[in-house]
Formats: structure tokens, C-alpha cells, sequence
């Protein structure tokens, strides 16, 4: 999604909900498709706006468009930032804290995985000839 450093921030649960169904669609939604699309929500569909412009101000999601909606106008969200991107902004707190150790962090991953051993190997190795081509900066 994007190429620029992000401030850390964590997101609520409602909001990782909300997060979700973006991060599973292509197209932009409004805040009541959002709403619809969480299953076994406990809290009322109004209180996706409020979820919503607390997003905006962490800036994980943004305004795409604005677009007619029934009777009225209304926004249509997307994500700012991937739950890839999300998940190693949680992962850079903790190991920027001195905890740096890479190797436990990658081990751990490895760990918990659920994909077959050949698929992860020949994706490390394609990781690593990406890592090696870049410059260092």
C-alpha cells in the first residue's frame, strides 16, 4: 500500500473489525457497508462513524470518494495502510524497544505458520534475493 513510515499506533478492536472488511475488499465502502459486513457485531451500526474518524485521525483509513448513497451523499473508505503493514508496525514496536533480536522474531513466524516447508523455504529465499538487491541505505 504504501512506502512511507507510518507513527505508530494500535487499533481498538472495533477498529481492527472495521480494518478488516476493508482489508478484504477491493472497492471503497461507506460506514454502513463497513458496519454490515461485521459479523457477530455487539455494538450498534451507528457507532461506525465514530470508529471511522477515529481511523481517519490515526490515518489507517481515508476518504476515496464521495458518492450517492440511497436518498443522500456519503463516504467511501479505504485503507491507508495493509494488514501487512499493520502487523509489522506491531512487530517494529516491540523489537524497537532492545528486544532486537531478529532471529527469535523470525523463528517464532516460522513457528506458528500453517503453510507446507517448501512454499516457506522458496519464499525465504525469494525474500532474501530481494533483501540482497536492494541498496543499503
Amino acid at each position: 500500500m504504501s512506502e512511507k513510515k507510518t507513527d505508530y499506533y494500535c487499533l481498538t478492536p472495533n477498529e481492527e473489525l472495521a480494518m478488516k472488511v476493508l482489508w478484504n475488499t477491493e472497492e471503497a465502502l461507506s460506514a454502513s457497508e463497513i458496519a454490515e459486513r461485521i459479523t457477530n457485531r455487539v455494538w450498534p451500526a451507528s457507532s461506525i462513524q465514530s470508529i471511522l474518524r477515529s481511523l481517519e485521525k490515526k490515518n489507517a483509513v481515508r476518504v476515496d470518494s464521495i458518492a450517492k448513497l440511497q436518498k443522500s451523499y456519503g463516504r467511501l473508505f479505504r485503507p491507508v495502510i495493509s494488514a501487512n503493514e499493520y502487523a509489522a508496525m506491531q512487530f517494529g514496536r516491540y523489537y524497537q524497544s532492545g528486544n532486537s533480536d531478529c532471529y527469535s522474531m523470525i523463528s517464532s513466524l516460522l513457528g506458528h505458520s500453517t503453510n507446507d516447508k517448501e512454499e516457506i523455504v522458496n519464499a525465504l529465499h525469494a525474500l532474501i534475493n530481494e533483501y540482497e538487491k536492494k541498496e543499503n541505505p
